[in-house]
């Protein structure tokens, strides 16, 4: 190349592109149905496996909402009444703070706006501690002064009890595992704490002493006041008290105790001034009534005088497969209390048609609860039970985009060890998808032994027939390829191989079939247990593919999802999805993981070096709402495609409760490569270009301190540093030979790039 030694005026170009490329919106552009009528009205919640349910206005029109915590995955979802029944609106969901393992709405403060009480934050120093000890409770005060928008302030992080006697102050310990009571248990109007606390088999009594010492009703002070409320013990092996129990109740604790499990629902059944309870065990299928002889015995004390194992007796019995829990509370706003029963375990349970709604057709004050169903807010939804892994493919080669998804199913019929594969055809057209569900059974992958756990479908043109087939991961690292045998429209698949060339990146692996190097081959990028991606580049032909039998890049793009974990997981259980989201030539990556989290990287590519940067906040939630980190619920899966022929791919993701969301996307700008240019009025004057060793750069702008970048074609930072003034050296003696960008920024704030060349 000529070298160049004359002075060189250039134009400085300047982007803005980078500032934010690319918005995620939530979507409702595709229609779901698993039957020719039923058509779901909110198909896109994400499931519900273990909800928690209270009451609150979200919108500001005096008719109290749904607030919903599922356990499963920390997920808020959030629900409007509406002519009679519950609208979702996830839009209100990004006003409420992270929340973990149970979360109750109560007005402790009586101010007319809900609190929360919730578990203690891990990650933030209590009030009057050094630490923060485990299994403690946390309140989150309303302070907001908006009606239509929430605002929250941490009140405690973790709450003491006052001590007694011969007790001191301690942490007010909750097991995350239990939903506690949290309601006014003497009728003061403060509210008190009931427990079952882990070895033992009795239940404890805070009292709130807020009012009792002469203090507002936002204190919170609760003091250890009876260490046998109701006067019982529980027998483990039975889910039943023994009632009037002397021995429980001076600590002469006898049989087998209690490891923590327990849903304690107080409320006054009889209208007779006491409160009874209501007691879940997770150990078993049913609720288990206590009835509180407190007025009746005239001893001033709590006093369970009558327990029924069976409940509601005038009814259906409430059952779940596993830990219920129930929540009193007014459904359909009709001024009385209505019962909703669901479980409450933190992992395995029936997670298919379990919530069930319990009407009040009897008064406030002694209410009688009617069975209504078992699917309140399921039948709403697309809800597969345990785990939804969702692939979009063009399965019957019609020109439009199906869809296949792995699933647990529900767990009391699978246990979760007979994962299958469900079926939507799209019964639309290429912009405008109408999903409907074709094969609850798609494959019979699970028909033989060994059953297979954890399977990630993808799908590509593996041996060049023109037909998708489909690789599918487990969760024992194996990869299962699968020949598309289609023919005259009949969708058949057969299964070649359970052990796909003995390829091994590690457990829990989920693949992608993708063009990375872009030779016209597919290769696999797969994620797996430990929150890294593998590449396996396929060295073979259009019609025979040959891969490795180790990744050919181990840990491609240096992407690690345990780096992002709220508590430093062992294993992050990384689920990629590549695609080029601007169209540009160049590869994105979203990578979901089993923290709830979906996370965007761009400029991907084969390469063992790169470093591929994570982009922020680019997941809304609804019209006029900040893109943010979302949480989605565990094991969160990726897929993309443009289902409305408009030119940009559509996201859907699925995660462990069973559900998908969906987001449109919005590109704002490159994503990866090199950033769009325009001209500036700035002149940069650079010289030599080509560069040896020193590079000058002179402006007639002053450009002291102005930081400077150095970066390669494909994004990598080589070189930084500060400019002197109008006039600055840079040492470029380390820069190989080619083509490199340089940025900094003009007196004014906008960013600048030149191209600058390296000749040795």
């Amino acid at each position: 190349m000529k070298k160049y030694n004359l002075l060189l005026i250039i134009v400085f170009l300047s982007f803005t592109a980078w500032a934010q490329p690319v918005v995620f919106n939530l979507s409702n552009k595709a229609s779901f149905s698993i039957g020719s009528s039923d058509t779901f009205d909110y198909p896109f919640t994400g499931g519900l496996n273990s909800p928690q349910f209270s009451k609150i206005d979200f919108n500001g029109d005096g008719v109290k909402d749904l607030f919903v915590f599922d356990r499963v995955g920390n997920k808020v979802l959030t629900y409007v009444f509406k002519n009679g029944k519950y609208a979702y609106e996830p839009k209100y969901e990004s006003e409420f703070p992270k929340l973990y393992y149970w979360a109750l709405l109560r007005d402790y403060d009586k101010d007319g706006k809900e609190d929360i009480f919730t578990e203690i934050d891990f990650n933030a120093r209590p009030e009057a501690d050094k630490y923060v000890y485990g299994n403690g409770l946390r309140v989150i005060k309303n302070v907001s002064t908006d009606i239509y928008k929430k605002k929250w302030l941490q009140s405690k992080n973790q709450l003491y009890d006052l001590g007694i006697i011969d007790l001191p102050p301690s942490i007010l310990g909750i097991l995350n595992s239990d939903i506690n009571a949290i309601e006014d248990m003497d009728g003061d109007g403060d509210l008190d704490i009931l427990q079952m606390p882990p070895s033992k088999n009795v239940i404890t009594y805070y009292q709130n002493m807020s009012k009792e010492r002469g203090f507002g009703l936002d204190s919170l002070l609760f003091q250890f006041r009876d260490e046998c409320w109701g006067y019982m013990s529980y027998k483990v092996n039975y889910n039943s008290f023994v009632l009037n129990d002397n021995s429980a109740c001076f600590r002469n604790y006898k049989g087998i105790l209690h490891d923590g499990g327990t849903a304690l629902t107080p409320f006054d059944a009889d209208n007779d001034g006491d409160m009874d309870l209501l007691y879940g065990d997770k150990s078993f299928q049913n609720l288990v009534f206590l009835k509180n002889g407190k007025t009746i015995n005239k001893q001033g004390r709590d006093s369970i005088i009558q327990q029924d194992t069976i409940y509601p007796k005038n009814t259906l019995e409430a059952k779940v497969d596993i830990f219920p829990a129930a929540y009193i509370l007014d459904v359909d706003n009709d001024g009385k209390r209505d019962m909703l029963v669901a479980p409450a375990a933190q992992t395995a349970a029936k997670s298919s048609f379990q919530i069930s709604y319990y009407k009040n057709t009897g008064s406030n004050s002694v209410p009688i609860f009617a069975y209504q169903n078992n699917t309140f807010l399921q039948d709403e939804t697309l809800d597969l039970g345990s785990g939804n892994a969702p692939q979009f493919v063009d399965i019957d080669s019609d020109g439009d985009q199906d869809l296949v998804m792995a699933t647990h199913g529900d767990y009391a019929v699978t246990q979760n060890s007979n994962d299958r594969l469900l079926l939507f055809m799209n019964m639309g057209t290429a912009s405008k998808a109408k999903y409907l569900l074709m094969d609850n059974d798609f494959l019979t992958i699970n028909s033989s032994n060994p059953k297979t756990y954890m399977i990630a479908p993808c799908f590509g043109d593996l041996n060049g027939d023109g037909k998708p087939d489909m690789l599918m991961g487990d969760m024992n690292g194996k990869f299962h390829y699968f020949e598309n045998t289609s023919r005259n429209g009949n969708i058949s698949f057969k299964k070649i191989s359970s052990n796909y060339f003995s390829m091994f990146a590690g457990v829990f692996n989920y693949p992608q079939l993708v063009d990375l190097n872009k030779d016209g081959l597919l290769d696999i990028v797969t994620g797996r247990k430990n929150g890294t991606l593998a590449y396996f580049e396929n060295s073979g032909a259009d019609t025979l593919p040959n891969f490795t039998a180790s990744p050919t890049i181990d840990s491609i793009g240096k992407i690690d999802m345990t780096d992002f974990a709220n508590f430093g997981f062992a294993g992050a259980y990384s689920m990629p999805h590549v695609c080029d989201l601007d169209k540009d030539g160049f590869y994105e990556i979203l990578v979901g993981c089993d923290y709830g989290r979906v996370s965007l990287f761009s400029n991907f590519e084969a390469s063992a070096t790169r470093v591929c940067p994570k982009i922020e906040n680019v997941f809304s939630e609804g019209l006029g709402i900040a893109p943010s980190n979302v949480e989605f619920g565990p094991a969160c899966v990726v897929s993309s495609a443009d289902i409305d022929a408009d030119g940009l791919s559509e996201i859907l993701i699925g995660n462990y409760r069973g559900g998908i969301r969906m987001y449109t996307t919005d590109v704002k700008g490159i994503i990866s490569g090199l950033p769009k240019m325009k001209s500036n009025p700035i002149q940069l004057q650079i010289y030599p270009n080509p560069a040896k060793d020193i590079l000058v750069l002179k402006s007639d702008a002053n450009l002291k301190d102005q930081a400077y970048v150095i970066f390669d074609v494909l994004g990598n930072v080589i070189l930084s540093g500060e400019l002197n003034s109008y006039e600055s050296s840079i040492d470029v003696q380390r820069l190989k030979n080619g083509l490199y960008i340089l940025q900094t920024n003009n007196p004014s704030g906008s960013k600048l790039l030149a191209k600058i060349v390296i000749e040795k």
